[in-house]
């Protein structure tokens, strides 16, 4: 296995994740992005990916002290979450992370669950790094679950959020979301198409 000692930016499409990991760990530990376009790059029905994914993630906080920008994907399994909290608990540079919870059957219920439990997840690990989120699919807050981990963001970086659904655009979340703007605790938050959320990070 051909190793990659200087590379400090990994950019992939339509790889699938034990592509990507393989060179994550040979990588010689001084990787700052690892970015790919979700859609492109994943389908969560091939055999496989939910191991692949716990993997991807174990790989990440394993080889990649430095990481930065990250893109990540899982299915919706305690374990992976776990891991991920992992990751954020050990990578402590992140600065931006693109979320896809990829399940065969996404319902709504299913997507505030994740919600929830990802900005449990966040508030308690995240660093003072991080300052963006983007969110794919499979994942949305509720406006209480918001709320709630909003009013514990305070204190750390204005947070700029991108996502692909719309609800936001609701006219309770607007007022929500408008309020913690002028709190100095969202930086943004955005409404936008896929090709948009998986455009260059320019933090």
């Amino acid at each position: 296995m051909q190793v990659y000692n200087e590379l400090e930016i990994l950019s992939m499409n339509k790889n699938r994740l034990n592509t990507i990991y393989s060179i994550i760990e040979n990588s010689g530990g001084r990787l700052k992005e690892v970015l790919f376009r979700p859609h492109d790059a994943i389908d969560c029905k091939y055999v496989g990916f939910d191991n692949h994914s716990l993997i991807f993630i174990r790989k990440i906080y394993e080889n990649c002290p430095l990481i930065e920008y990250l893109t990540i994907t899982f299915p919706p399994m305690e374990e992976h979450f776990a891991e991920f909290e992992n990751l954020l608990k050990i990578c402590q540079n992140i600065k931006s992370l693109l979320l896809l919870i990829c399940s065969d059957i996404e319902t709504n219920e299913e997507s505030l669950k994740n919600g929830e439990i990802l900005l449990k997840i966040l508030n308690r690990s995240a660093s003072s790094n991080l300052k963006e989120i983007r969110i794919c699919n499979g994942i949305k807050f509720s406006l209480e679950n918001l709320e709630e981990f909003l009013e514990k963001w305070k204190g750390k970086h204005a947070l700029s959020i991108l996502t692909v659904d719309p609800i936001y655009l609701e006219e309770d979340y607007a007022k929500l979301i408008n309020k913690y703007k002028r709190d100095g605790i969202i930086k943004d938050f955005k409404h936008v198409n896929h090709a948009e959320l998986d455009n260059s990070y320019s933090l």
